[in-house]
């Protein structure tokens, strides 16, 4: 009886056997349907893809791209955001995400010409990079370069705005500021970020490596609100043409090339002003504490010959022309980045400063050599005291929002004589860490615009007055008014006589 149990061909010892048989049977056949399974669902993915590709590649052309904005905000969304989808499902991963580059133009066809041919010959991937042309205005040979560029190159898009300032003064500024944030607007509502440049710029060949590595920092760390191109103090004998690599965090918004994300456009867009938008970009109202990070090395230059004198009726142009662009390209993607997260930069910063040798203004200035083996260390309290080393050095000498120029917790850093200069503002503790700081309430004054606006005003209109330097005076609104200056005087603004 229990040999013949035993030996039942449903169960016997092989009972185990057979049903582990039947188990792996079932098994085997289900991971074959779910492999096959998966493969056509991918072949669909790509698919679908193919196909969104294609109608992308008929929204991009020429005709397609001029049109009113909001058509163009729907069409932009299309490619960046269903694509975005299907490449993160095809690779399985999440795929990177473009950055778009919003190019500014109006009536000089020769500057957009050499801007757009050196943007396409650096970009590394149209998809990566698209390009957005705003045209203030419709000057017809500007449009059509743009246009023999769309043909000739994927992923260019055409956008024009027209500006509607006329008899408003300023206007060209008025103009700037309602162009900036009709585009900004546009393009920054169908992508995470953008990279913002002008007709004039020339651009340096690790451009988009410098921006590509630096995104991450945007999301990275809350105090970093944009990424700059450009050193406002960029210029040969200023900078250490040896470290290219080079990065630094400012409380000063420099422009000229610079990338934004979309979230902190939409807190700026609720109040944007009507003109000299860099200027509100530079008030503590806008930075609220935060800053942009800018490279030793410029990585744009101001095109003077293509330029002619903007807006700025050619204010500027003895120092942008000294900015150059480094010789040789970095590969930023293999610089750590985390360097420049406040928690790691402000205590490094901090050190350095303290460990540069303390010499006075005088000494600085004296020729007396300096030891490039060495930094040094200089204080000043005013922007008089300022004026007197930056004048020479030839640093850029003006105060925007109570702050100068690539500074940053009240200290900025330039190269004299081949040594690194740390020039710190006197209202600095170097005592107290960086990060327990709150610049604008502990370092800055705002009051330093009206200071550095009246020694414009000393430097120009007090050099031909006999009598004291003092604008509120009577004895000199008199001499002014019978110089009929009186409207040349107001364009000063408000002054801190001192």
């Amino acid at each position: 009886m229990v040999l013949h149990y035993a030996n039942h061909s449903k169960f016997g010892p092989n009972l185990a056997t057979a049903m582990w048989k039947d188990g792996c049977g079932w098994n085997h056949r289900r991971r074959t349907t779910f492999f096959w399974f998966r493969i056509k669902c991918l072949f669909l993915v790509v698919l679908a893809y193919l196909a969104v590709v294609r109608i992308c590649d008929v929204m991009n052309s020429p005709k397609e791209t001029e049109v009113p904005l909001d058509t163009a905000r729907r069409q932009l969304a299309l490619p960046s955001r269903v694509g975005r989808i299907l490449n993160s499902a095809v690779n399985g991963t999440e795929a990177r995400d473009p950055i778009a580059v919003l190019i500014f133009c109006a009536t000089r066809a020769a500057a957009i010409e050499n801007h757009l041919s050196q943007v396409v010959k650096q970009r590394p991937s149209p998809d990566l990079f698209p390009i957005y042309v705003s045209q203030d205005g419709n000057k017809q040979d500007v449009a059509e370069v743009v246009r023999k560029y769309m043909r000739d190159f994927k992923n260019i898009h055409f956008i024009q705005h027209q500006s509607s300032s006329v008899g408003q003064k300023g206007k060209a500024y008025h103009n700037i500021a309602a162009h900036y944030k009709w585009a900004l607007d546009s393009v920054l509502a169908n992508f995470s970020a953008a990279i913002i440049t002008e007709d004039d710029l020339d651009i340096a060949e690790d451009f988009f490596s410098y921006f590509e590595a630096t995104r991450k920092l945007l999301d990275a760390d809350p105090t970093i609100w944009c990424i700059s191109a450009w050193n406002d103090n960029g210029g040969n004998r200023l900078v250490d043409n040896n470290k290219p690599d080079l990065l630094y965090r400012t409380d000063f918004f420099p422009g000229l090339g610079w990338m934004i994300k979309a979230n902190v456009w939409e807190e700026l867009t609720q109040k944007w002003p009507a003109a000299y938008w860099d200027d509100f970009m530079r008030t503590p109202e806008a930075r609220k504490n935060r800053v942009c990070i800018r490279p030793e090395v410029s990585r744009t230059r101001h095109n003077n010959r293509l330029a002619g004198k903007g807006s700025s009726n050619g204010q500027y142009k003895s120092f942008l022309e000294r900015i150059a662009v480094p010789k040789s390209p970095v590969d930023f993607s293999l610089i750590d980045m985390s360097r420049l997260i406040r928690s790691n930069y402000d205590p490094e910063f901090r050190s350095k400063i303290l460990q540069a040798k303390p010499i006075s203004i005088e000494e600085l200035l004296s020729d007396n050599k300096l030891d490039p083996q060495f930094a040094y260390r200089i204080s000043f309290k005013d922007p008089r005291e300022f004026r007197k080393f930056a004048n020479p050095l030839t640093l850029m000498n003006d105060v925007r929002g109570g702050l100068i120029r690539t500074i940053y917790q009240g200290v900025l850093t330039f190269v004299h004589k081949g040594a690194r200069i740390y020039a710190v503002m006197a209202s600095v503790d170097l005592q107290k860490p960086f990060e327990e700081k709150v610049p604008d309430r502990d370092v800055y004054d705002v009051k330093w615009d009206k200071m550095s606006r009246f020694l414009d005003f000393e430097s120009v209109i007090c050099k031909k007055y006999s009598g004291k330097c003092d604008p509120y005076s009577a004895e000199m609104i008199e001499w002014i008014k019978k110089k009929h200056w009186t409207k040349k005087v107001a364009n000063y603004g408000e002054m801190i006589v001192f």
